[in-house]
């Protein structure tokens, strides 16, 4: 990977006595990425964006309104932790190589960036081989090492006070996962965690409310609930394990802002993934505990959106082109099964799934079945080169991001599959993957060989 670096100023202006300060965010970079050249800065209520000029530069105003409040700047995927203070300027200086990250800071707001990226933050990982004790003893300790850090920095006390708060939760949101990792990972298939662990682990992630936008806290909040869903949980199953969670949430969530924060995004990633699974019961609890009518719409579209997706519906179309820039419509493949692979040549477990594909569409050579890949890469260069210079097999097609057809489908990881009929009606809204033993099955039962 190319060596490239970002340099980037936030200044506070005052332009008048009595008008409020404007934050200014400039951005400069060398060995710019090919084909991206969007920066942002992401706070708690908006995402700026701007584009790399001709000189690799770009400038945001910020609203005139921001607090004092953490942010991420963002390139190209990668993700930088700042604390934007009016009045004051920060100058940026990123530089990665081979993955590499080397972040720098200068300015009146550097020091408080200079500790939220120091190494140390980021250095702990608990022993979950230990005991209970041993665990719970370890975070104290980390615990009160990073706080000591903190205090040592003199920062203002309004700082410092939600930082230690986002310290516990940072470090705290590993306590939960422990019942988990003895059963799963050290297969300890008949481990339950103590009365007095569970205890524990919910006077350490107190209800807070004014939290709720804290990424920390709120990744505390849902590891909190995941592990009373673990609780007396003798197998491994998914709808399972969410109906305990729901449960947890309906009786023991006591704030209601908590209660649709964790009830939406348990409940959303069930139904992402799951589509029309228990889809009913979901949406019952859903109802019966959400408030937030924000919220309530959104889930209620994901709904909509997995019932028109249901066997027998007729499939959204596409309408791509392919790798010689011809348009290709779903309806021009009537007649015929359609495998849909949506994958991206970024995408490792896609990539691992190609040579298996490529069986697939050899051993159906002939018969009524299209085998389509839709790209969704950003770089549409890149998808062009990888499939020439592969010479990948099939009907592949550029869909790039926000494409209708993959939204329509929920797509919300990949590779994803899917299988549609000989009228375009939908078989499988997530087919199982060339990998898979039960692919083929099906197709042969679908197809005369």
């Amino acid at each position: 990977m190319s060596k490239w670096y970002i340099y980037v100023i936030l200044l506070t202006m005052v332009t008048a006595c009595y008008q409020a300060p404007v934050t200014d965010v400039r951005m400069h970079v060398k060995g710019l990425m090919e084909n991206d050249s969007a920066v942002s800065v992401i706070t708690r209520d908006s995402v700026y964006t701007a584009y790399l000029d001709k000189t690799c530069g770009a400038a945001l105003t910020l609203d005139p309104k921001q607090k004092a409040d953490y942010a991420i700047f963002r390139y190209h995927g990668v993700s930088v932790p700042i604390y934007i203070e009016p009045n004051k300027n920060l100058e940026i200086f990123l530089k990665i190589e081979n993955w590499e990250m080397e972040v720098k800071f200068a300015g009146s707001g550097a020091p408080k960036n200079e500790y939220l990226n120091n190494k140390t933050l980021r250095e702990f990982y608990p022993d979950y081989k230990t005991d209970e004790a041993g665990i719970i003893q370890s975070l104290k300790t980390w615990e009160t090492k990073l706080s000591e850090m903190l205090d040592s920095m003199h920062f203002d006390s309004a700082f410092t006070a939600i930082e230690k708060k986002r310290i516990h939760y940072l470090i705290y949101a590993y306590l939960p996962r422990y019942p988990s990792y003895q059963k799963y990972q050290l297969q300890k298939q008949e481990y339950e965690a103590s009365d007095a662990f569970y205890t524990y682990i919910s006077q350490q992630i107190p209800e807070e409310e004014e939290l709720i936008d804290m990424p920390e806290y709120q990744t505390a909040l849902q590891n909190l609930v995941q592990a009373f869903g673990l609780k007396g949980l003798r197998e491994q199953n998914e709808w399972r394990f969410l109906k305990k969670q729901m449960e947890y949430i309906d009786k023991q969530v006591k704030n209601q802002i908590i209660k649709d924060f964790l009830m939406d995004k348990i409940t959303t990633r069930y139904v992402e993934k799951n589509g029309t699974d228990h889809l009913e019961e979901i949406v019952h609890f859903y109802h019966d505990n959400v408030k937030a009518s924000g919220k309530k719409l959104k889930f209620d579209d994901l709904c909509q959106k997995w019932l028109k997706l249901v066997k027998g519906q007729p499939s959204p179309t596409f309408n791509c082109l392919d790798i010689e820039g011809k348009e290709v419509n779903l309806t021009d493949l009537a007649g015929k099964y359609v495998y849909i692979d949506i994958w991206a040549t970024w995408c490792r477990p896609c990539r691992a799934e190609q040579p298996y594909l490529e069986q697939l569409i050899q051993r159906y050579e002939g018969k009524d079945i299209a085998f389509v890949s839709i790209s969704t890469d950003r770089d549409k260069k890149a998808w062009e080169k990888l499939v020439k210079t592969e010479q990948l097999q099939g009907i592949q097609l550029y869909g790039g991001r926000g494409n209708s057809f993959i939204e329509s489908f929920v797509v919300r990881s990949i590779p994803r599959f899917i299988l549609l009929d000989r009228e375009g009606k939908i078989i499988e809204a997530d087919m199982s993957r060339p990998t898979d033993p039960r692919t083929t099955e099906l197709l042969d039962s679908l197809i005369s060989l």
